[in-house]
């Protein structure tokens, strides 16, 4: 048992007292709020196990500050958690001393890092050092279930998928219900040889590479390129240009097709010489 202050609904206050040494708070005769001999204290639990336990089906442990941090440290070394405030209306988690992850108060959400500068907002992944972000499925699940989904205005845009067991799809959308004024494509073999494909060593380890420079190929197939030439930031660091090749693959496929009719009336024209000789 325990020594109880019960708000009841029917009697008002009540209150029962023992020698176990435990304290217990309730309202119209169910626990709330438990303290034991040990002084842990136990919500929704009357045997708490740690110096604070939440415990339910619909547990939920709600700190809220209007100027602070709030730091949640799990410290093994001092043993135990243990919270500190600073500011900038941040809440921070920390292990053993150190931030690990934080929310930001813009609602971001930082791993390795403590601002939202290095990223566009909403999720950011930066280890100390070399790390993996992993996702996965369980055993046996079936080809095209999602890993991660890519969404704008609450409308999924593109996925990575499973593809059998041992791949993955990247996918981006294209259902025809999307698009109108569809055409054929014509003049690939004119924008095929405006290309400037090239080889190169990467200035951050010489590393041998190949494709092409970014701005070079905007010119001819702008889809192909994010960002702009020479752009810079704020504080004049470079906003490096990227390519997605997966564009190319339109462009290609309709100058392989039109190099065929050429060949193939190349092909003709010369059967039907060597045929009146």
């Amino acid at each position: 048992m325990a020594s109880i202050i019960n708000a009841s609904t029917s009697s008002g206050l009540v209150q029962t007292a023992d020698t176990s040494g435990q304290l217990q708070l309730q309202t119209n005769g169910t626990a709330a709020v438990t303290v034991d001999a040990s002084q842990n204290v136990g919500i929704g639990t009357t045997s708490p196990s740690t110096q604070l336990q939440v415990s339910g089906t619909n547990a939920v442990l709600n700190i809220t500050r209007s100027t602070k941090n709030i730091y949640v440290n799990p410290n093994y070394a001092n043993g135990g958690v243990y919270g500190t405030l600073e500011y900038d209306l941040a809440m921070a988690f920390n292990t053993n001393g150190a931030e690990r992850m934080r929310i930001d108060s813009s609602g971001n959400v930082l791993f390795g890092n403590t601002s939202s500068n290095v990223t566009s907002g909403g999720f950011a992944f930066f280890p100390s050092s070399a790390s993996t972000f992993d996702t996965g499925h369980s055993s046996g699940t079936s080809s095209g279930a999602k890993y991660t989904g890519y969404y704008y205005n609450g409308t999924q845009i593109g996925s990575i998928t499973q593809s059998g067991t041992t791949a993955t799809a990247y996918n981006t959308s294209s259902d025809y219900r999307l698009k109108e004024n569809i055409a054929p494509m014509v003049g690939a073999l004119e924008i095929v040889s405006k290309l400037n494909p090239v080889t190169y060593t990467w200035k951050a380890d010489g590393s041998y590479g190949q494709g092409f420079i970014a701005h070079e190929l905007q010119a001819v197939v702008p889809d192909c390129v994010t960002g702009k030439k020479d752009a810079v930031d704020k504080e004049n660091n470079p906003i490096y240009q990227g390519i997605d090749t997966s564009f190319l693959v339109a462009t290609l496929t309709a100058a392989i097709q039109e190099q065929t009719i050429i060949i193939n009336d190349l092909k003709a024209r010369i059967e039907t010489l060597e045929g009146a000789k």
